[in-house]
């Protein structure tokens, strides 16, 4: 009975440890309290079951091996202990640590005496640190950088194979301080300097470092360390990784190269290069750029393009640069396109030659613009447009002239020659001498005429050519007007177009070319008589100008010249009624001739007309021309 309570209190003081005594057929005779919180079963579901089965099956032999001992060996002896796994009520496994106890022969017992400690937690924490070490283990074998960890001088530890193939050493070759000898000789002191002063301040190390291998080939790293401390915060080593940058060193020398020589380009570059964003924002702008808009770069950057190219924007947007289009791919050189820009200075606005290539990287544009001033361009092709022009205007003049021409040189050659006939022949008989004097005069005024045109043709040349040269003498402006009004009063007469005149008194002397100027205001004169309606006055008048300078003009009270028009009555040969049954005779060069005769005076020749209210046409000579003034 003192044996049982020695169990039972055996039991009590285990009660963390499932306690069960198993009979001599294997099965639960008795099991602890414990049961019911260590596998999810009373006691009294185990009881009469049998152990074996509770047992995993890989771990059945093993456990029977143990307990067939108890019944080969000494009652008293203790087998274990062993581990084994048993079946949880919930379906799982639980890990056990078993020690069992051959109380065959204790009558209060006759069994074996199990104490099995759950050591699940154990088990796993084990299970997962060996994992753990085991991944450990295949991360630092396979992993592309090299992995270390050093003692507080910086002897290596341990590390990867990759740290080796880095340094360029075999592996057993790293142990201690050895690695150090494959460091370029450059590098050493100061790796020696920088560890210290790691050391010394507990911080984590980062360091470029380079290797020397084979044939004086040189391996770029980026060595970084952080420090094992203990409690008091002291240095005992360090843990780290070894990166090969060789690559990536070679990589950024080859992209500092292609700037380099892109840069140059660029700088070097006759037209203007700029990049900018999808915004329109400014990245770079060339020295030729800076010349072009007149702005220095530094004005320009992250500035926004449209500042400088007020349509850029449209272009880009509606694909007229045929450059990128949303959800597109990117595309090279786009199309030229002709804009307008404007320089950053003064506002001046200039033509220019635009092409865009794009490149899309990371999700953003970038595009970058040549821009090709073209004033230059467009000023010769308006010079050839304005010289194909003119040419084809003078083609056309030359035809209207020729046209004309053969018009006013027939009219008074049909007279001369039919008068001329009729007096050779006496065709009117002897006795009308009176007759024959007429024609006579008929003959004298055709011949007249036709030696006005010619000399109309003749000054015209010669004022084209440059060969008009003045005869500069004192000319009373009040003695010019009359003398102009002289040569014309018979055609005036004839035509009932009365002349009117308003001179201001006291007008100045001028110097000039009288004949030259005569002819200017017989001409004026003539073409108000032509053009006004009989019975309708025409006006000259004279006066002294608001610049100190003399005025003349002369007003008609005609059909008057259409804006559009005034041009044709300026240019030689040609009337505003061009047509063969044009209603005025005339060359056209009156005005013409009349023009380059004041400018040459130094003046200008001004026409005021509108349809139906008739012409006024104004001479200002400079003050320059006004003796008073001199």
């Amino acid at each position: 009975m003192r044996s049982l309570e020695r169990y039972v209190h055996a039991l009590m003081a285990n009660a963390g440890d499932v306690v069960a005594v198993l009979s001599p057929d294997g099965r639960f005779a008795d099991v602890g309290a414990a049961s019911l919180r260590v596998l999810g079963l009373a006691p009294e579901a185990l009881v009469g079951t049998v152990a074996l089965d509770r047992v995993h099956p890989e771990d059945r032999d093993e456990v029977a091996r143990r307990l067939a001992l108890h019944g080969r060996g000494d009652s008293a002896g203790v087998i274990g202990p062993f581990p084994c796994r048993l079946r949880h009520a919930a379906g799982g496994w639980r890990h056990m640590e078993v020690t069992a106890r051959n109380r065959l022969d204790d009558d209060d017992v006759r069994g074996i005496v199990l104490n099995a400690r759950d050591v699940t937690d154990r088990v796993e924490a084990e299970e997962r640190l060996q994992a753990s070490e085991a991944r450990y283990q295949t991360l630092a074998g396979s992993a592309p950088v090299g992995m270390f960890q050093t003692d507080r001088a910086g002897g290596i530890v341990s590390a990867n194979p990759r740290f080796a193939a880095i340094a360029g050493l075999p592996p057993d070759a790293l142990r201690g301080h050895a690695w150090r000898a494959a460091l370029h000789p450059e590098d050493r002191r100061r790796l020696e300097a920088d560890w210290a002063e790691a050391v010394e301040s507990a911080q984590p190390v980062l360091l470029n470092v380079r290797f020397r291998g084979a044939g004086d080939a040189v391996t770029f790293a980026l060595c970084q360390g952080s420090p094992l401390t203990d409690a008091d915060g002291r240095v005992q080593g360090w843990v780290g990784t070894l990166t090969d940058m060789t690559e990536y060193v070679r990589t950024v020398d080859a992209l500092l190269m292609a700037e380099a020589r892109t840069n140059a380009i660029v700088d070097a570059a006759a037209d203007a290069i700029v990049t900018m964003d999808g915004e329109g924002i400014v990245h770079s702008f060339n020295p030729a750029a800076e010349a072009m808009f007149g702005i220095p770069a530094a004005d320009m950057l992250w500035s926004r393009i449209d500042r400088l190219i007020p349509d850029i924007g449209a272009l880009l947007q509606d694909g007229g640069l045929a450059v990128y289009q949303p959800g597109g791919e990117a595309r090279g050189a786009g199309a030229v396109r002709e804009a307008v820009a404007v320089r950053g200075g003064d506002g001046d606005r200039f033509p220019i030659e635009l092409s865009v290539s794009a490149v899309e990287t990371g999700g953003r544009r970038v595009f970058t613009g040549i821009i090709r001033d073209i004033t230059a361009r467009k000023r010769s092709e308006n010079d050839l447009i304005a010289a194909k022009e003119a040419a084809e205007s003078a083609d056309r003049a030359k035809s209207t002239f020729l046209q004309v021409m053969s018009h006013e040189l027939r009219t008074p050659l049909n007279a001369v020659i039919g008068f001329a006939q009729v007096i050779e022949m006496r065709l009117l008989g002897a006795t009308e001498v009176d007759r024959y004097i007429d024609y006579a005069g008929s003959i004298r005024q055709s011949g007249e005429h036709l030696l006005a045109i010619i000399d109309d043709i003749l000054d015209i040349t010669t004022i084209e050519a440059g060969g008009l040269r003045l005869n500069e003498t004192p000319v009373d402006p009040s003695a010019l007007v009359g003398e102009a009004l002289n040569l014309v009063a018979i055609q005036s007469g004839k035509r009932g177009v009365p002349i009117h005149l308003d001179l201001e008194a006291g007008l100045p002397m001028l110097t000039g070319d009288a004949l030259r100027l005569r002819q200017v205001l017989v001409n004026l004169l003539s073409n108000a008589v032509k053009f006004s309606n009989p019975g309708e006055p025409a006006l000259i008048r004279a006066r002294r100008g608001g610049d100190g300078g003399l005025e003349l003009s002369v007003t008609d009270t005609g059909i008057g010249i259409a804006a559009e028009d005034l041009p044709k009555a300026m240019t030689p040969f040609v009337q505003v009624d061009q047509s063969m049954a044009r209603r005025y005779e005339g060359m056209g060069l009156g005005l013409s001739i009349s023009k380059r005769l004041v400018e040459a005076h130094g003046g200008t020749l001004r026409i005021d007309s509108a349809p139906g209210q008739g012409t006024t046409v104004t001479v200002f000579l400079p003050p320059s021309r006004v003796m008073a003034n001199r």
